[in-house]
């Protein structure tokens, strides 16, 4: 089984130094860990790490074909795909972007496509891949993501991806379409209802402190702990402050307290015109979408929406984050 130069390093070979995010399509269990285990192998001969989120058979399979101490770290699909794409794409970068500065290493991860996995749609796979790229762009990560093989799932591929590795061979993509026509075509879900808020307030520049006072209560009376307390007043503090000062001038926030911890919300009738809100850190040149990319950092889930997303979205922009108990 040949490995083209280039797509994701082989024995011997220098691996590229940017992001390479491939396409590797599969057969059946067996197949996927054949087509895997050669740039794994790879890769742990140069001494990278290696993070993969693949099935339980998958995970066998690798494990008998490169050893089941070979250093690989797995993690479970259900675990890692428990928030909406954003924001499983904004942890994988975290990781990755932690990975490689304290080792000093290129890193390759490798992910896998699971039809009827809990909370998943092939919306949720699609915005996974654009949004892979956007984070991904420009790290020492090389990017695999395991797909059934067939003619259809071939072409959606291809629309993603500059290229696919076919059996090790890499094949260019001549459908590589652009990521906002593709978001645009696989809209997120609408936001749930969560039923009564704690509380909802009006929010202008005098009333950011009472904005403050009040979710560090609430926080308190769901044992966030000082740590993440601190983090979710920011949080929302500068969330807020977008609306005040680039927005309406008067966001309303909103508080619910549920089984997974503590949710807010802001809506204003600003609208954010940034195609990937809170992903992105700003340049050093610009401000705008720091408040959002800090709201992100400092919270577990961060979802956006506008009426470009949904047409049953109020005009403007919706932020909602959402905190979990240490």
């Amino acid at each position: 089984m040949a490995l083209s130069p280039g797509a994701a390093g082989g024995p011997g070979r220098t691996a590229a130094s940017g992001t390479v995010h491939r396409a590797v399509p599969f057969a059946d269990t067996g197949h996927q860990a054949e087509v895997l285990s050669v740039p794994l192998r790879a890769t742990l001969e140069r001494g990278d790490r290696i993070l993969a989120v693949v099935d339980r058979d998958c995970r066998a399979e690798l494990d008998r074909t490169l050893g089941p101490d070979a250093g690989i770290e797995f993690r479970t699909p259900e675990h890692v795909h428990n928030a909406p794409p954003f924001t499983v794409a904004t942890r994988w970068a975290r990781a990755a972007r932690e990975a490689t500065a304290r080792d000093g290493t290129r890193m390759t991860t490798v992910g896998q496509l699971i039809d009827g996995l809990p909370g998943t749609d092939p919306g949720y796979w699609v915005r996974l891949d654009v949004a892979l790229n956007q984070v991904l762009d420009g790290m020492p990560v090389t990017m695999l993501c395991a797909f059934p093989d067939g003619e259809a799932a071939r072409d959606d591929a291809a629309t993603l991806h500059d290229a696919l590795l076919v059996d090790g061979e890499e094949v260019p993509s001549t459908t590589r379409r652009d990521p906002r026509d593709l978001l645009a075509e696989h809209p997120q879900r609408p936001p749930a209802d969560l039923g009564t808020p704690l509380f909802e307030i009006d929010v202008d520049l005098a009333g950011l402190a009472t904005l403050r006072r009040f979710v560090r209560a609430e926080a308190r009376l769901s044992g966030l702990g000082p740590s993440r307390t601190s983090d979710l007043v920011l949080a929302l503090n500068e969330v807020a402050t977008n609306g005040v000062e680039h927005g309406s001038g008067l966001p309303r926030l909103r508080m619910w307290r549920g089984p997974d911890g503590l949710t807010g919300e802001v809506v204003d009738t600003g609208r954010t015109r940034l195609p990937f809100p809170g992903m992105l850190a700003p340049t050093s040149a610009g401000v705008r979408g720091r408040g959002l990319w800090l709201a992100s950092e400092l919270t577990d889930v961060l979802q956006v929406w506008t009426a470009d997303d949904d047409p049953g979205c109020p005009a403007g922009t919706v932020v909602r984050v959402l905190m979990t108990p240490p």
